[in-house]
């Protein structure tokens, strides 16, 4: 099968390691996948798939559209052969429909993530999200999310049915992220965007408060954001802070930690989420402490999960990593690396990928 990838996000994007695995995957199982987004020719060189570069607007408000228009302007200068389909993001989506339809390309849409933005172009932004979603209402085609509380979100605000959305939640590569030797003191950690709305700063204060208690613990921070220049200024000997690890160097560094933390607090884009990090925390022997909303939860979690109440979630940490006993912890963290590998093995969305894209071909 033809894959054509539509795509607004770049390579370097911490988001992006989701495209990349699906993408792997879809080549992996003998399709072939033309991803075409804004990242630079030659950039893609090192991927298992065919890159399009295709130049956007610098002009903030302006990007997405630009970039769409461009896309289409190029779709039309290169139809796609028969047995073709098209996967969209919906920051683009609007643009390209109509024009795969005149050339009978069936298409779907992929929302990885609601606007995030809290501006003024958030506006601009939710009403391409719904014009996009609407789209796969009128048209009666198939549209993609990260979670349960996703597809209800979805459904609730275009009334389209549920059966016309599918989940595909974020995984890990199991093979990449595996859990190692873990050694005292106990190893906390954070990895992805460090800004100011993800309360990241409550695992400072965590730290310190164990510290405080005589508990030795180390926290590692790996990211980037606008808390950076902050965050620089707690670095002690047993706070460790970088910028954005490249996946080998980020797998090698987990698979040694003990403790992941989602700290992101109960708002609506959280709530909706898969977190990218909550797999790779699993696959990697890491137990997960996080804030108690829908985008944190695993229905069928075992003991390595543990979510509180975002307004006692510095204390009720501290109480429970206080309170943890080696053995007890380590089999926690086997049993967290057994249920990644039986259930977040990016193979598994990949398959699902693959079974919507085969019924539209």
């Amino acid at each position: 099968m033809n894959i054509l990838w539509f795509s607004g996000r770049k390579m370097a994007d911490l988001c992006s390691t989701t495209q990349k695995s699906l993408a792997a995957g879809l080549v992996g199982k003998g399709h072939k996948v033309t991803f075409i987004n804004p990242d630079d020719e030659g950039t893609h060189s090192a991927y298992p798939w065919i890159h399009q570069s295709i130049s956007s607007s610098s002009i903030p408000g302006l990007k997405s559209t630009s970039l769409a228009k461009n896309m289409r302007r190029w779709l039309v200068k290169n139809p796609p052969p028969e047995s073709s389909v098209a996967i969209l993001d919906w920051r683009v989506a609007s643009s390209l429909t109509k024009t795969l339809d005149s050339l009978s390309t069936p298409w779907i849409l992929i929302d990885r993530s609601p606007p995030a933005d809290d501006n003024i172009l958030a506006k601009l932004q939710w009403y391409f999200w719904k014009r996009a979603w609407n789209l796969v209402k009128t048209e009666k085609k198939i549209g993609c999310v990260v979670s349960d509380s996703h597809r209800d979100f979805v459904a609730n605000h275009t009334n389209l049915s549920k059966q016309s959305i599918i989940t595909i939640p974020a995984g890990a590569d199991t093979q990449q992220f595996t859990n190692g030797v873990k050694s005292m003191p106990i190893k906390l950690c954070y990895h992805g965007k460090l800004d100011s709305n993800r309360g990241i700063l409550s695992l400072v204060e965590i730290h310190s408060r164990l510290s405080d208690l005589g508990v030795e613990t180390e926290l590692y921070l790996h990211g980037s954001g606008n808390l950076y220049p902050k965050l620089s200024s707690y670095q002690n000997k047993n706070i460790y802070l970088t910028e954005s690890l490249d996946t080998d160097t980020l797998s090698n560094a987990l698979m040694g930690y003990d403790v992941g933390f989602l700290p992101m607090p109960n708002r609506k884009i959280w709530r909706l989420a898969s977190p990218l990090k909550r797999a790779e925390y699993l696959a990697s022997g890491m137990i997960v402490v996080g804030t108690k909303h829908s985008g944190h939860q695993i229905e069928e979690a075992g003991d390595w999960l543990t979510l509180f109440d975002e307004q006692s979630y510095v204390q009720d940490s501290v109480k429970y990593i206080q309170s943890l006993d080696y053995h007890k912890l380590k089999q926690l963290q086997m049993e967290a690396r057994q249920y990644a590998a039986d259930n977040l093995d990016w193979s598994e969305s990949v398959e699902i990928l693959h079974g919507i894209l085969s019924k539209q071909s």
